[in-house]
C-alpha cells in the first residue's frame, strides 16, 4: 500500500516521543479512506466522528490527537485529492514530456467522474461552503490562477495569451455541474462534463490546423 507525501508529512508532524511514524501513517490512510466511504454513503452532514473512529479502529480521543474536527480532516483529504491529481499529471510528463489535449481531457475526466479517492465528488456546494466557513478558509481564485500559470509550461502547444479567468470559470462550471447533479439529467452528466473540459482545452491549447 503506497502512502502519499501528504499522509506521511501529516503523520510525521503529529507523531510524538518515538511513536512509529509508518504505523501512524497507515492509520491516517485508513481514516482518509473510511471518511470518503462514509461521506459517499451518508453525506457530509451525517458524518460522525465516533462512527469514523470505530470503523478505522481507533478511539475518538486518538482522532482528536490528529484533527480538531471532521472539517479539518476533510480539508486534509481535499489536499490529498489534489496531490493525487498532480501525481497523475507528472506521470504523464515522465512518459511523454508534454500534456496533449486528449491526455488533458482524459486526466480530468477521470478525476471529476471516476476517481473514487476524489472527495470533491461527494460534497455538495453547501457542504463545501460549510467546511470552509467552519475552518475559516477562503476559496482563492488567485491560488488557482498561479498554479495554472506555473504548469502551463508542461502543455503541448499552449496558446500565447491564455484567458485564465475563463478557464477558472469553466472549472467552476464543472464543479457546479457535479455538486448539483440532482438538478440535471443523470444520463447526460458525463457528456456535459467532457464538453466543459473541451471548452477548457480550447482556452489553453492552440487550435489544430
Amino acid at each position: 500500500m503506497r502512502l502519499s507525501k501528504t499522509v506521511r508529512f501529516r503523520s510525521a508532524a503529529l507523531v510524538k516521543n518515538g511513536r512509529n511514524v509508518e504505523f501512524t501513517a497507515f492509520l491516517l490512510f485508513f481514516c482518509f479512506k473510511n471518511c470518503i466511504n462514509l461521506i459517499r454513503e451518508k453525506g457530509y452532514k451525517q458524518l460522525n466522528i465516533r462512527e469514523l473512529a470505530k470503523t478505522t479502529g481507533i478511539s475518538t480521543g486518538t482522532f482528536y490527537n490528529f484533527y480538531n474536527s471532521k472539517e479539518d480532516l476533510i480539508l486534509s483529504i481535499m489536499e490529498e485529492s489534489q496531490h493525487n491529481l498532480e501525481n497523475r499529471f507528472f506521470k504523464i510528463l515522465e512518459c511523454n514530456g508534454k500534456i496533449t489535449k486528449s491526455e488533458f481531457i482524459d486526466l480530468y475526466s477521470f478525476f471529476f467522474l471516476r476517481d473514487e479517492k476524489n472527495i470533491f465528488r461527494y460534497l455538495s456546494r453547501d457542504d463545501l461552503t460549510a467546511i470552509l466557513l467552519r475552518t475559516e478558509r477562503n476559496q482563492s481564485f488567485e491560488t488557482i490562477r498561479t498554479s495554472m500559470k506555473k504548469n502551463i509550461k508542461y502543455i503541448d502547444k499552449p496558446k500565447k495569451n491564455i484567458n485564465f479567468n475563463a478557464v477558472i470559470n469553466f472549472i467552476q462550471l464543472v464543479n457546479l455541474c457535479l455538486q448539483n447533479s440532482d438538478l440535471l439529467v443523470k444520463e447526460e452528466i458525463e457528456s456535459t462534463v467532457k464538453k466543459l473540459l473541451e471548452n477548457i482545452t480550447e482556452q489553453i491549447f492552440e487550435e489544430e490546423i
